[in-house]
């Protein structure tokens, strides 16, 4: 890939912090854990009732903002789709060039199953939760797409495999403008699942901290807009960020448990490194993918020691213990957050963390107050069940701020 080639020209996004990516960086600027009592389910069946929902009122907005559809996933993208393309000064009809969709997602539009539960035998009209290309079609609702669209949904690695589809099509001219958006919304099953798996934390998600017990499911959407950089100067606008390189693998280790040496993802940061023509001391933060399960984040930890290992231990922190775990919009939020960060220089902070695990020594995990500070690489990693792993390196704007 071009390093200077594939740049993010919009984001948009609707998260547990509320509509649009202002309310989203606010709240990881004020360190608010968005994590609470869910009202959209009864959970009174489960280990706990707490989840990362997006605000009813914020849902309630919805309606002046998108055309109305059975699925709130659906709908998060569409909202999250119209507003990354105002912020990238593009209109959703009649521009010029193509535009492609890409969209990662772990549970699609499966959650209108669980809305649909003790209403008596399934109709055929209500076969939409087996529908998932129903997210696309709210899109093509409100957007002209005239170029590919695909979703794809190799776990919760989802979203950075749509900035990396989409990353790819526009190096290539295959499209001129991608969409890569992330969405999901809470549901019963993924409580279900983690549930059958003692991974629900009771309280709080704690990332990387020693007394950690789980995560806790979270929902919403994410985009962004993506263009060759030229063609952003042409239109007299400054690039919000680089998309300097992506990888993916498949470690195939074990159905739900991550390769104990993080083979994966050092494959994929060191892919990264390489395609951007960057040393390890040049990531200025990892974003990790920071589930708070006993599992995951020592492995990753040492992961990234590894493969970062330079004259500095890499700093690294997860926005999950504020957002929750938003499956297959859990790493379009977390590129968004990317974005902000190389805009604000600010590293955010692990903002649930009280006693660092010792296994995690090799890195420099960021105090819960964040650091100020130069920020012209962002590393976003992300995992997905059965072993897939999807990695996004992030850069300043423009060449000479990097």
């Amino acid at each position: 890939m071009d390093r200077d080639g594939v740049a993010v020209s919009g984001v948009g996004a609707v998260s547990p912090a509320g509509l649009g990516v202002h309310a989203l960086w606010r709240a990881i600027e004020d360190r608010r854990v968005l994590t609470g009592p869910v009202t959209r389910y009864d959970l009174s069946g489960y280990p706990t009732q707490r989840a990362a929902e997006v605000p009813p009122g914020a849902v309630a907005a919805l309606d002046s903002l998108v055309p109305p559809h059975e699925s709130l996933a659906a709908r998060y993208l569409a909202a999250a789709t119209l507003e990354a393309l105002g912020d990238a000064g593009l209109p959703a009809h009649r521009r010029r060039g193509r535009l492609g969709l890409f969209v990662g997602t772990v549970m699609g539009t499966r959650p209108l199953l669980d809305r649909a539960i003790g209403r008596g035998p399934l109709g055929v009209a209500d076969r939409a939760w087996a529908r998932p290309d129903e997210l696309l079609a709210a899109v093509r609702q409100v957007v002209t797409v005239d170029g590919p669209a695909v979703l794809l949904a190799p776990g919760c690695s989802a979203g950075n495999e749509a900035i990396a589809a989409g990353a790819a099509a526009v190096a290539s001219g295959e499209v001129d403008v991608a969409i890569c958006g992330g969405a999901d919304e809470l549901s019963l099953e993924v409580f279900a699942f983690f549930t059958s798996m003692r991974a629900l934390a009771g309280d709080e998600i704690r990332p990387f901290d020693a007394g950690r017990r789980g995560t806790m499911p979270g929902e919403g959407a994410a985009v962004l807009v993506l263009e060759r950089a030229e063609r952003v100067a042409r239109r007299g606008r400054r690039p919000l960020a680089r998309v300097l390189a992506t990888a993916s693998a498949a470690d195939a280790h074990n159905l739900t448990q991550p390769h104990p040496d993080g083979a994966g993802l050092i494959v994929t940061i060191q892919n990264c490194l390489d395609r951007a023509r960057v040393e390890p001391d040049d990531v200025d933060w990892v974003c990790a993918h920071g589930t708070g399960t006993p599992a995951n984040d020592a492995v990753e930890a040492r992961a990234v020691a590894k493969a970062l290992g330079g004259r500095r231990r890499p700093v690294v922190s997860s926005v999950k213990g504020q957002l929750g775990h938003a499956e297959g919009a859990a790493a379009v939020l977390e590129a968004v957050i990317g974005v902000r960060a190389l805009a604000h220089d600010l590293v955010p902070g692990n903002v649930t963390l009280l006693d660092p695990d010792p296994e995690c020594a090799g890195v420099d995990l960021v105090e819960p107050g964040g650091r100020r500070g130069p920020v012209r690489r962002v590393l976003s990693q992300a995992y997905g069940f059965g072993g897939a792993v999807c990695t996004v390196l992030l850069g300043k704007g423009t060449p000479d701020a990097g």
